[in-house]
């Protein structure tokens, strides 16, 4: 994959494609990670027996494809100065157009956190690339207090005892340890030791340096149905000047002038649950309502 337009296509992309059994998908969902995360956040299973995203989309006919964004899992890590402001939207581009070439007829991006902003940015500036977008902890105008208060406790990669041995440059950015319990979590509705192997198996990534990257008024540009869904206990999101997260009313209330009629907003918040929303034992209730909506809004109800 190339990271940016006119740049030799010289990095790799690891992802995992998965298919229904007994029968050919027309609809793929492509699955975009956020920030502190891989592609497994898509393969979590939040408790023993519960299914995860990719087997309740395949269950549930469609195919996905989950994939390490650039410089996270095993996905190449070039050097920061290789990362343009559009590198993560131009790198799910080209997926999007691969899988279009394998015959896939309906592509939904279905995004967490920044990966759904990177989801919407690709809606936005290509609205002819994608047929349908959920958004899971995005969407929805964000709490901007609390994301400034989180970003301090970013650290360079390099400096992260769990990611040193990367040797990663000043470019790439990781969360302390410990913050994801404190900020990603509805503790009442997650088992501890999924809070663990989640502090244990942090990512790092490089985040666009310009401060308005996914700013929310360019929204209105998006043509495709769209569904966001917040866990109702999601700091990143409800409160401050951000959403309110008090009903389901309140949250459609609040992300609906987001958006044009083309979007046809679906919202869907979640009681119990905090930003992370696949790490709860409520996830299987969201992993259900999105594939009904993508048969409903995006592959004409089969």
């Amino acid at each position: 994959m190339a990271p940016a337009e006119d740049t030799p296509a010289d990095q790799h992309i690891a992802g995992t494609l998965c298919t229904p059994r007994g029968t050919r998908a027309t609809t793929v969902q492509l699955l975009v990670h956020g920030g502190t995360y891989d592609r497994d956040y898509w393969s979590v299973r939040a408790r023993t027996g519960s299914p995860t995203y990719v087997e309740s989309a395949t269950r549930a006919g469609h195919a996905t494809l989950a994939f390490d964004r650039l410089g996270t899992g095993a996905s190449s890590a070039p050097h920061s100065s290789r990362f343009t402001e559009t590198t993560h939207e131009w790198v799910t581009l080209q997926l999007i157009r691969a899988l279009r070439d394998r015959g896939y007829r309906k592509v939904v991006l279905v995004g967490h956190s920044f990966g759904a902003t990177v989801a919407r940015m690709v809606a936005v500036k290509h609205p002819d690339a994608v047929d349908g977008l959920i958004l899971t902890g995005e969407g929805a105008p964000p709490n901007l207090t609390a994301f400034e208060e989180m970003f301090h406790l970013y650290m360079p990669a390099g400096q992260h005892p769990l990611l040193a041995w990367r040797r990663l440059d000043d470019g790439y950015l990781a969360l302390r340890t410990g913050a994801k319990t404190d900020w990603f979590y509805d503790r009442r509705t997650t088992e501890p030791h999924v809070m663990l192997r989640d502090e244990l198996t942090t990512e790092p990534s490089v985040y666009p340096t310009d401060p308005a990257y996914g700013d929310i008024s360019l929204n209105g540009r998006i043509r495709v149905p769209v569904l966001v869904v917040v866990g109702q206990n999601d700091r990143l999101i409800c409160g401050g000047q951000g959403a309110d997260c008090s009903t389901p009313a309140a949250l459609k209330a609040a992300a609906a002038p987001l958006y044009g009629p083309q979007a046809r907003l679906e919202t869907l918040l979640i009681p119990a649950t905090g930003h992370s929303l696949n790490m709860h034992r409520t996830a299987p209730a969201w992993y259900a309502y999105a594939q009904d909506w993508t048969k409903r809004r995006v592959y004409g109800g089969r």
